[in-house]
């Protein structure tokens, strides 16, 4: 899997990405990024990458941010089993990083990969996800996506 760089044209963010992947940049108020993987033959869930973008309101910290999402993924997801959640340091920032499991009628068992951390007032939320029979192929890739995600100024290459 190629990866090129990327960076988000209002977003302040960038990361790097499958270069064959396809993009579509604010395709709604918050959804500043879906990456999808190319179709294959016989269809079937589209692994993909997602960056949301969500005011805060002032002095709304990760922690407590996080805790409010936990109950509307249960609420959102259908079959959602959290799997692994940690809270970690990047670039000087919190991060908090969450395993997970849910179920879609139309494509069957999704596992996803979620890391969010807060800028300000924003919070930013990248999502990894895949079938979860095929997450174990790109559960590397995810993380090193996951670790050249960065916020403000890009650096001047992303090496994956």
């Amino acid at each position: 899997m190629g990866i090129v760089s990327y960076r988000h044209p209002t977003g302040g963010f960038a990361m790097p990405l499958p270069a064959d992947w396809e993009r579509a940049e604010d395709v709604q108020a918050g959804l500043a990024l879906i990456a999808v993987e190319p179709e294959r033959a016989g269809g079937g869930f589209r692994a993909n990458l997602v960056v949301t973008i969500e005011p805060l309101a002032a002095g709304t910290d990760l922690d407590g941010w996080q805790a409010s999402a936990d109950q509307e993924l249960i609420a959102a997801l259908s079959g959602y089993l959290l799997l692994d959640r940690e809270r970690l340091d990047r670039d000087g920032r919190g991060v908090i990083r969450r395993l997970a499991h849910h179920v879609r009628e139309d494509t069957g068992s999704i596992t996803m990969e979620q890391w969010t951390t807060v800028d300000g007032e924003q919070g930013f939320t990248l999502t990894a996800s895949a079938a979860t029979l095929e997450y174990d192929g790109l559960a590397e890739a995810f993380a090193g996506i996951a670790d050249g995600f960065h916020l403000g100024r890009a650096p001047d290459e992303v090496r994956r």
